[in-house]
């Protein structure tokens, strides 16, 4: 039972109902009652935790240019945070009872930027140095201030992401060095989005982004 010192506006101690008064420093404060869960470890908890560090640890080498494809949409959340809420939803899948992470299902930008609708991304010499090309299906080739894309080695389980912030023509073909070195023998899943480095502001995901190497 708690015992009211100084009145009903005052401080108490011990526990209320739900509420448990104390005092710190000669401070009187009073907390919530900690809720005791009967069975913290049903089958569906232990899933869902399981399916957010899976999430978690998928996204985690591309949490860097996340916090830009996610910072206008992200909300009071981090920018890394709003990317792991959506993919919880749309990229695990049940697979014999455990949670797995189809990367082919990754939203990995959100915003309202036009965006062209296929990206082909070529290492021809398998080195590294990237030729970008853009198609958009419009007979008026619109003009971008750059693009982000992400490559996805899921044979060695390694990401990629480069960041072009040039100005260029929907058709146009760019140069990009520094990337991991693409071979003909694997297969790659590339995501990528338009982007203004000015704003800040992304588009959401391309319909298509073909990868592929020398």
């Amino acid at each position: 039972m708690g015992t009211i010192k100084q009145g009903i506006l005052g401080g108490f101690s011990g526990k209320v109902g739900t509420v448990v008064g104390a005092s710190w420093k000669g401070i009187s404060y009073m907390r919530g009652q900690a809720q005791h869960v009967k069975n913290p470890r049903t089958a569906a908890q232990l899933y869902n935790r399981a399916a957010l560090r899976a999430i978690t640890d998928a996204l985690r080498p591309i949490a860097t240019t996340l916090q830009i494809t996610f910072a206008k949409s992200a909300g009071k959340m981090s920018a890394f945070n709003k990317a792991v809420q959506i993919n919880y939803k749309k990229a695990i899948i049940n697979q014999d009872g455990q949670p797995v992470v189809d990367f082919s299902k990754l939203i990995l930008s959100k915003g309202t930027l036009k965006a062209f609708r296929s990206l082909f991304i070529e290492d021809y010499s398998g080195n590294g140095n990237y030729y970008v090309s853009t198609i958009m299906d419009h007979s008026q080739l619109p003009e971008f201030d750059g693009l982000i894309f992400f490559i996805y080695d899921g044979e060695d389980g390694i990401w990629f992401s480069g960041i072009i912030k040039e100005h260029y023509d929907a058709g146009e073909t760019l140069e990009f060095s520094g990337g991991m070195p693409l071979h003909a023998a694997k297969q790659y899943l590339g995501f990528a989005c338009t982007y203004d480095p000015v704003t800040g502001q992304v588009s959401n995901p391309l319909e298509y982004v073909k990868v592929n190497g020398g």
